[in-house]
C-alpha cells in the first residue's frame, strides 16, 4: 500500500472535526490547503468526506465540504478509499440518505461506481440492509455499465442485489426487482443461491412463520390489504381504522400482513418466470433447491407455490430424500400435511438414501435438534415423536413395518435405540415433578383432615359446630372436603407416575393424562385450601374486625394465581398435545 506513515497523524484534527461535525475548526485549513478537501486522512486511504458522511450525524460538515468540493473539482466528490469505496459507499453503508441523495445531485455518475469488491453503493445498502437509502438508490442507479462493465442490475451482481434485498427481509423492494428484471430470478449471487432459494431461509416472511396469539390472529385475518380481491374491503377498512384507534400497535400486524401478501406475491412471479423459460432443467434447478430448502424451515407456502406450478417437482431428490420423506426426516408437520393431500399418490417413494431407510425408519430417528425444542419438556417431546412415528407407521406399506436397514433394524429397533436419551430425560422430568408435587400434596392432605375435626369456633356441648347455622360455615367444610379429595386425588395420581414402567408407549397417552389430572387435582387443592383458610378466618374475626375478609381473600389468592401463572403453560400444553386437534389434521 503506497501511504506516508505520517499522515494519519498530521491530519488529526480534520479526523477529528469530521467525527464530530466540527466545520468551523477546519473551514480555515481547507481555504489555505483546497488539497486538504480530499487528502488521505487514514491509514486505509479514507477522506474528510468518507468519514464524515459515515458517522451519518456530521450533516452539517457534510453539507460544507461537499460545497467546497463542487466549486474546486466535481470529479473528488468521487475519490476512493483503498478498498475502492466511494462517500456513497459509505451513505449505503450507514443508511445515510440525505447524504446519498446531496451526493448524486451533484455527481449522479457516482452511484455507477463500483469498489473493488465489484459492489455499488445501492448493492451495499441492501447488504446493510438500510432500507430508505436502497429506495433511494434504486431510483438513481440506472441499468447501464459501471467502470467494471457491468449493469448493477444483470448477472452476479443483480442476483446479489435480489438475494440482499431478500436476506435484508424487504420482499417489497425484491418484487419490485423481479417485476422490472425478471432475468434476475434464473440469475444465481456470488454464493450460487437463486433468490427464491433465499427466500426458502426466510420463514419468518411468510404466514406460517408467524406465531399469533388468538386475539392477534382474529385482528390479522380482518386487516384489509388486499384490495383487489377483497370485496367487503369497505367495511373491514371501517372496522380497521376503529381497531387502529383504540389500539395503534395493531398497525405492526398491518405491517407484517403485508409483507406476508407482497411475499406471496413474490413467490407466484418467480415461479411464473421460470416456468415462461420453458426449460425442464432451469425449473428442477431453481425450483427443486428452493423446495428442498424450504421443507428445512417449514415454508409450506412456498412449497405449495411450487408444486402446484410444476408438480413433478415432488420427485426433486436431495441427499436421496423425495419432499415428502425430507418432511418426515425434518419434523415439519404442515409440510407433511401438503404434501400429503397433493400427492398423496406418491408420497412414500422408495428412498435412496446410504442406509437404506425406508420412511418409517426416518421417522423412528430423533428430530433435529431445533424443531424437538419446539415442544417444552422431555416428555412432551417424546410425546412428540411417537405421535410422527405411529402417523407415518398408519400410511406405510406393511412390509415397511418390519423392513430391515443397512444395520439390519427394524424401524421399531431404530426408534428405541435412537430416543433411549430421550426416553431417560422424559422419566427424570416426570419423576421430578411428582416427587415434588407429591409433597405439596400430603402437606394439603394433612391440613384438610386435620381441619376437619378442629372446626373454626369449637363444638357445643352436643359436639356441634358453633357456627353451624352461619353461610360462611357451610363455605368452610364445603371447601375444606374438596381440599382433601382434590389433594388427595393429586397425590394418587403423582404415586401412579412415580410407579410407572416409563416404557416408550407409555409418554403417548398414559403419562401426560396422569400428569393432567395430578396437576389439576393439585391445583383445586390448593384453591380449596385457602378458601377455607379465608372462611375460617372471616368466622372467627366477623363480630371483631368486620373488614377482616377483602384484605384475607386478596392475599389468599396470591399464592393460587402464582401457582395457576407457573403450571398453567404446562397444563394446556398437555390437554393441547394430547387431546387436542392432531398436528396431521386426520389426513
Amino acid at each position: 500500500m503506497d501511504y506516508d506513515d505520517t499522515t494519519s497523524i498530521h491530519n488529526l484534527p480534520i479526523y477529528k472535526a469530521a467525527i464530530n461535525n466540527d466545520w468551523d475548526t477546519v473551514e480555515n485549513t481547507f481555504n489555505i490547503y483546497p488539497d486538504k478537501l480530499d487528502a488521505k486522512i487514514t491509514y486505509w486511504w479514507e477522506r474528510p468526506l468518507h468519514i464524515a458522511i459515515g458517522t451519518n450525524s456530521s450533516h452539517q460538515f457534510v453539507n460544507k465540504i461537499i460545497e467546497k468540493i463542487v466549486d474546486t473539482d466535481v470529479q473528488k466528490l468521487r475519490a476512493k478509499s483503498w478498498w475502492g469505496n466511494t462517500a456513497l459507499h459509505y451513505a449505503a453503508k450507514v443508511g445515510n440518505t440525505a447524504g446519498a441523495r446531496l451526493l448524486v445531485s451533484k455527481d449522479p455518475g457516482i452511484a455507477q461506481i463500483s469498489n473493488r469488491d465489484g459492489h455499488t453503493a445501492l448493492k451495499l445498502a441492501a447488504w446493510y440492509g438500510r432500507e430508505d437509502t436502497l429506495k433511494y438508490l434504486l431510483e438513481v442507479t440506472k441499468d447501464e455499465p459501471g467502470e467494471d462493465g457491468t449493469s448493477p442490475y444483470t448477472g452476479v451482481s443483480g442476483a446479489d442485489l435480489v438475494t440482499l434485498t431478500l436476506t435484508s427481509s424487504f420482499c417489497d423492494v425484491a418484487l419490485f426487482l423481479v417485476k422490472k428484471y425478471p432475468n434476475l430470478v434464473a440469475q444465481k449471487d456470488r454464493n450460487g443461491q437463486t433468490a427464491l432459494e433465499v427466500l426458502a431461509t426466510k420463514p419468518h416472511v411468510f404466514p406460517s412463520g408467524s406465531q399469533l396469539q388468538y386475539f392477534q390472529h382474529l385482528i390479522y385475518s380482518w386487516i384489509p390489504v388486499n384490495l383487489e380481491n377483497a370485496s367487503d374491503y369497505p367495511l373491514r377498512s371501517l372496522i380497521f381504522s376503529l381497531i387502529l384507534l383504540v389500539a395503534p400497535c395493531t398497525k405492526n400486524l398491518y405491517n407484517m400482513k403485508l409483507k406476508h401478501l407482497q411475499t406471496l406475491k413474490l413467490v407466484e412471479r418467480m415461479c411464473l418466470i421460470v416456468i415462461e423459460k420453458g426449460s425442464h432443467n432451469i425449473a428442477w434447478d431453481i425450483l427443486g433447491t428452493a423446495v428442498s430448502t424450504a421443507v428445512k424451515f417449514g415454508i409450506y407456502e412456498l412449497i405449495k407455490v411450487c408444486v402446484e406450478t410444476y408438480p413433478d417437482i415432488v420427485w426433486y431428490e436431495d441427499g436421496g430424500f423425495y419432499l415428502f420423506i425430507a418432511a418426515i426426516r425434518y419434523r415439519q408437520e404442515k409440510v407433511f400435511n401438503l404434501a400429503y393431500r397433493m400427492t398423496g399418490h406418491k408420497v412414500f417413494a422408495a428412498t435412496a438414501n446410504s442406509n437404506q431407510d425406508n420412511p418409517l425408519h426416518i421417522a423412528a430417528r430423533l428430530s433435529p435438534l431445533p424443531r424437538l425444542k419446539t415442544v417444552s419438556g422431555a416428555a412432551l417431546q417424546m410425546q412428540r415423536e411417537l405421535q410422527w412415528f405411529k402417523e407415518v407407521e398408519k400410511h406405510v406399506e406393511p412390509m415397511y413395518k418390519e423392513a430391515l436397514n443397512k444395520d439390519l433394524k427394524t424401524p421399531r429397533m431404530v426408534f428405541t435405540e435412537e430416543h433411549k436419551d430421550l426416553l431417560d430425560e422424559g422419566e427424570t422430568w416426570m419423576k421430578d415433578t411428582s416427587s415434588s408435587s407429591t409433597v405439596v400434596g400430603a402437606l394439603v392432605v394433612t391440613m384438610a383432615f386435620a381441619a376437619a375435626f378442629t372446626v373454626p369456633g369449637g363444638n357445643d356441648s352436643a359436639g356441634l359446630p358453633l357456627f353451624l347455622e352461619d353461610g360462611i360455615f357451610l363455605l368452610f367444610i364445603v371447601s375444606d372436603a374438596i381440599a382433601l379429595f382434590a389433594s388427595t386425588t393429586s397425590v394418587l395420581m403423582f404415586l401412579a407416575i412415580l410407579t410407572s414402567r416409563y416404557a416408550e408407549e407409555d409418554f403417548f397417552y398414559a403419562l401426560p393424562k396422569r400428569m393432567m389430572i395430578a396437576l389439576v387435582s393439585l391445583f383445586l387443592s390448593l384453591a380449596a385450601t385457602m378458601i377455607a383458610f379465608s372462611a375460617t378466618l372471616a368466622l372467627v374475626l366477623q363480630d371483631e374486625i368486620s373488614w377482616i375478609a377483602a384484605p384475607v381473600i386478596l392475599f389468599a389468592s396470591v399464592p393460587v394465581t402464582l401457582f395457576a401463572m407457573l403450571q398453567f403453560p404446562l397444563l394446556v400444553e398437555l390437554v393441547y398435545s394430547t387431546y387436542g386437534p392432531s398436528i396431521f389434521l386426520n389426513i
